[in-house]
């Protein structure tokens, strides 16, 4: 099951990478710019696109540990905590590129759903490793 949740966030980090690919384009921010250089007429709407993927990025490599550490206990659990952070990472990605800024609100409390239970399971993981081991 934990295979399924990796799956989920490799296509939400796609979703995002392919956002900020047609952001290039349509913006024409060329590389190595990780941003739109100040003062571009797009800089804001680039920027929200490209700031979705990297806080995703940002976010990703904790999340991980935590899935893959949860999910070889409790892999149903572990799969449902992906599936929402998945979904929510596109949502967060969707309304930050459409939206700006306050567009994020949804998915980021969708992937905080989880996110934060993983959270939660790590810390008794590490109590009953420590009280009982």
């Amino acid at each position: 099951m934990a295979h399924h949740a990796r799956t989920g966030v490799f296509f939400a980090n796609q979703y995002l990478v392919v956002g900020v690919m047609q952001a290039r384009k349509k913006y024409g921010i060329k590389y190595p710019n990780l941003y739109a250089p100040p003062g571009h007429k797009n800089e804001e709407a680039f920027n929200c696109a490209q700031r979705a993927h990297q806080n995703t990025v940002e976010s990703m490599p904790l999340f991980l540990v935590k899935l893959v550490l949860v999910g070889l206990f409790y892999p149903l659990f572990a799969a449902s905590c992906g599936g929402l952070w998945s979904v929510g990472r596109i949502l967060y990605g969707y309304g930050y590129k459409t939206k700006g800024p306050d567009g994020r609100l949804i998915g980021s409390l969708i992937s905080h759903l989880g996110d934060l239970p993983l959270q939660i399971a790590v810390f008794k993981l590490c109590y009953v490793a420590f009280t009982t081991w």
